[in-house]
C-alpha cells in the first residue's frame, strides 16, 4: 500500500478585506479563502481539486509550497511539518516539492532562451559542470517530448503547447516527488491539452510522481484522478474517488458541476444553478451553498440549512467518500 506523500490538517488562509476604507474594517471581516480544510494525497496518487474561480484552490496549492504562509493548520510532507521548518530546512525540502504554474507568459522568463531556462534549474540544488549539465538538459527534453532545436528559442517563439512542455521540464530538473499542477491545460487547444495530460499520466508512471492536480475543466480532471476533492467557496464540499464523484455525486453543488457536461440532473434537481452575482467574500452562515441550492428550495428552505451553528461538516457517507451537506443526494 503506498504511503501519504502529504497530509493537509485544518488549513486556513484570511485575508484583510482590499478597498478604500479596508484599515478601519475589524478582525471579524476577514475572507476566508481557505476554510478548515483537510486531506491527504498518497505516492503515485493524483488529486483532482475543483471548483469555481475564487474558491481557493490556487490558494491552497501555494499554502503546501509556503508560497503565502497560512492563517492556521498543519501541512504535513513525507511525515515533515514544513509550517515548522526553518528556511534552510525549508530550502531542502523545495526541491521534492514544485509546482506547474498556470500563466504560460509569466512563468517563463522572456529574456532566457530555453536552455538558460533549464540550465538554471538544474544548477539550483546541484554544482553540476557543462557536460553533466548537457546531459541533464537531453534526459529532459526526452521526457517531455520537446526537439532540442527548441533550446535556442525564447519563449515567445514557441507555441502554448512547447512553453508547457518547457514548464514541465524546468520542474522536473529539480527531481521532484510531489507536483502541484495549476490548470496545467489552460489556453491551450483541445488537442494539445490531451498531449500534456497524456505527458503528465507517463511521467507519474515513469517517476513516481504525486499530484495535486488543480483544474475546472472536469473532463479533465475525471482523466487524471484518481480522486476529487470539490471546493466551494473557501471549503471542501465533496471528496472521494474520481468515477464515484463524476457518477453518483452526493453534493448538490458537486451534482450541478457534472450535470453540466453530462445533461443529467438527480433526483428532480435541474442541471443548472441561479447564478445571481454572490459576494464570495462575505460568505453565508450555515452552508455556504444554500442561497443556490436547488435541494434547499425544494425542501421548503429548511431553517437548519442556514443555522450559523449548525454548518455541515465533511462526513464519511461511504467508503473514502465524504460530503458536506444536511441533505445529500442518491442515500
Amino acid at each position: 500500500m503506498s504511503e501519504t506523500i502529504l497530509d493537509v490538517i485544518n488549513l486556513k488562509k484570511y485575508f484583510h478585506p482590499s478597498g478604500p476604507f479596508s484599515f478601519f474594517k475589524k478582525g471579524d471581516n476577514l475572507i476566508p479563502a481557505v476554510d478548515d480544510v483537510s486531506f491527504y494525497l498518497k505516492e503515485k496518487e493524483t488529486m483532482g481539486l475543483v471548483g469555481e474561480s475564487g474558491c481557493g484552490k490556487t490558494t491552497i496549492g501555494k499554502l503546501i509550497l509556503r508560497l503565502m504562509e497560512p492563517t492556521d493548520g498543519r501541512i504535513i510532507f513525507d511525515g515533515a511539518d514544513i509550517l515548522k521548518l526553518k528556511k534552510s530546512e525549508l530550502r531542502n525540502l523545495r526541491s521534492q516539492m514544485q509546482m506547474i504554474f498556470q500563466d504560460l507568459d509569466a512563468a517563463l522568463n522572456p529574456r532566457m532562451r530555453v536552455r538558460d531556462i533549464l540550465r538554471e534549474a538544474i544548477t539550483v540544488y546541484h554544482d553540476f559542470d557543462y557536460s553533466e549539465i548537457n546531459k541533464r538538459t537531453s534526459e529532459l527534453l526526452n521526457q517531455v517530448n520537446l526537439k532540442k532545436s527548441k533550446l535556442s528559442c525564447y519563449p515567445d517563439e514557441l507555441s502554448g503547447g512547447e512553453k508547457r512542455r518547457v514548464g514541465i521540464a524546468r520542474v522536473l530538473a529539480v527531481k521532484p516527488r510531489l507536483i502541484i499542477a495549476d490548470e496545467p491545460t489552460s489556453a491551450l487547444d483541445v488537442s494539445i491539452q490531451a498531449q500534456i495530460i497524456n505527458l503528465l499520466s507517463d511521467l507519474q508512471a515513469k517517476l513516481g510522481l504525486s499530484y495535486l492536480f488543480i483544474s475546472h475543466d472536469l473532463r479533465m480532471v475525471e482523466l487524471i484522478s484518481n480522486k476529487v476533492a470539490v471546493m466551494y467557496m473557501g471549503k471542501i464540499v465533496e471528496m472521494g474517488l474520481s468515477d464515484r464523484i463524476a457518477q453518483r455525486p452526493m453534493h448538490p453543488y458537486t451534482n450541478v458541476l457534472w450535470s453540466s457536461l453530462t445533461n443529467r440532473g438527480e433526483k428532480g434537481i435541474s442541471n443548472g444553478l441561479t447564478w445571481q452575482v454572490f459576494d464570495f467574500e462575505r460568505p453565508v452562515t450555515g452552508c455556504r451553498f444554500h442561497p443556490r441550492c436547488e435541494v434547499f428550495k425544494a425542501r421548503g428552505n429548511p431553517k437548519e440549512c442556514a443555522d450559523p451553528q449548525n454548518e455541515p461538516k465533511l462526513t464519511e457517507t461511504g467508503t473514502s467518500h465524504y460530503v458536506a451537506c444536511h441533505f445529500p443526494l442518491a442515500l
